[in-house]
């Protein structure tokens, strides 16, 4: 029996042969997988046909179409792309490699010399599949969140449109303002305030300097004003008042009031027939008791609840008073010192005289109406203590008495 040829024959004629490197194609492709040639195109009379030598095993999807590509191809059967421009992370040294191994090494210029016959190829049509060969677009979306965390980082260096009376103790003070600053239970400074205009006003919810805090302030309580290069303090006819800290003895009279640590004392002055009443008699009997002391004046202690508690009458020459020792004592206040200040009693002139005895918290008496300014007064308005500071004055030895 003959042998079987017919077989081969029909894939044959199927296939359709290069002109230029006689390489067999299958039928519908339009360029040589080997060369890059256009099928059905005569080569070049100069260019001798030359088979390529197989190149390294590459990926079998062309991205420019998404046709498949047979291994070992060096040019795509459909749009005529070359495998080193489907794939540039194929290495040179790998191509050149697969050139190497090639039959024919004589031919390697032709080879690389196929891409320009390549110049009539049209265009591929699907637009989709050359999305993964185009990078650009990936970094102009990063733009703006790479300028976006910045943004807020120079919010905080930016100043305040306005500069509240308000600062800090610990800013560097200015010497060209003066001041107030508020003195912390432990003695440290807190808050300051800047007194600028030509009128300052405290209070609790109206005025330029607002303590919301304090039940004890009244709505505008007090006012700070410049009057010829001098500062004064005045009452706006509050209910507590404002209590200043002596600097050294001051004369009271008679309905001033007095404050020692929590203790709010106040001064009654005795008329002449409260002095002395002489002995009393019942029923033509003398009245059995302590022995008369003559007295001058009393201190009445006043309460939170607006009513007098204790009276304390003043009839030494000198009445102490303090937390542990003195004349009058009151054990339950941790803000008395242990001898806090003294009252002496001047009967010739018929006045009391209050001293402060180096107690820690000092001792203050209140005024009404106004008040001039000296560098470094302290005073209190309701539980707010003050220092005044005044530019380019020196702090001045003590308060005259009055």
């Amino acid at each position: 029996m003959p042998p079987q040829s017919a077989a081969p024959a029909a894939p044959t004629g199927a296939l359709e042969r290069c002109g230029r490197c006689n390489t067999d194609n299958p039928a519908g492709m339009r360029f040589c997988r080997m060369c890059g040639n256009t099928l059905g195109a005569q080569p070049p009379a100069a260019a001798p046909a030359a088979a390529p030598a197989p190149a390294p095993a590459l990926p079998s999807k062309c991205p420019r179409c998404a046709s498949m590509v047979e291994r070992g191809a060096a040019f795509c059967g459909v749009c005529g792309l070359s495998t080193t421009d489907m794939f540039p992370a194929v290495s040179a040294a790998a191509v050149g490699a697969a050139a190497g191994a090639s039959p024919q090494p004589q031919q390697p210029a032709p080879a690389q010399a196929a891409p320009p016959p390549v110049a009539p190829q049209p265009a591929p049509p699907p637009a989709a599949p050359q999305a993964p060969m185009i990078p650009a677009p990936a970094p102009a979306p990063q733009s703006p969140p790479i300028a976006t965390p910045f943004a807020p980082v120079s919010m905080p260096m930016s100043p305040p449109a306005s500069q509240p009376a308000r600062t800090d103790a610990s800013a560097s003070p200015d010497a060209a303002v003066a001041r107030i600053v508020t003195i912390l239970k432990d003695g440290s400074e807190g808050q300051v305030y800047r007194i600028s205009g030509a009128t300052t006003d405290i209070g609790r919810t109206e005025g330029n300097i607002l303590l919301a805090d304090d039940p004890y302030l009244s709505p505008r309580h007090a006012r700070i004003t410049v009057r010829d290069g001098q500062y004064y303090l005045r009452d706006l006819g509050s209910v507590n008042g404002i209590f200043y800290k002596l600097r050294e003895a001051m004369s009271l009279t008679s309905g001033d009031v007095v404050l020692l640590g929590q203790q709010v004392l106040r001064l009654e002055v005795l008329s002449e027939h409260e002095t002395s009443f002489g002995p009393v008699s019942h029923y033509g009997v003398m009245v059995f008791g302590t022995p008369e002391q003559p007295r001058i004046a009393r201190l009445v202690q006043l309460t939170t609840e607006g009513i007098p508690r204790d009276v304390h009458h003043l009839f030494r020459e000198e009445t102490v008073v303090g937390r542990e020792s003195g004349d009058i004592v009151f054990t339950d206040d941790a803000f008395l010192s242990r001898r806090h200040a003294t009252f002496r009693v001047d009967r010739a002139n018929r006045r009391v005289v209050v001293s402060d005895l180096g107690s820690s918290n000092g001792t203050l008496v209140q005024f009404r109406g106004e008040r001039e300014l000296q560098n470094g007064d302290v005073f209190r308005l309701g539980h707010h203590l003050f220092r005044v500071d005044l530019p380019g004055r020196a702090r001045a030895g003590g308060a005259a008495p009055r």
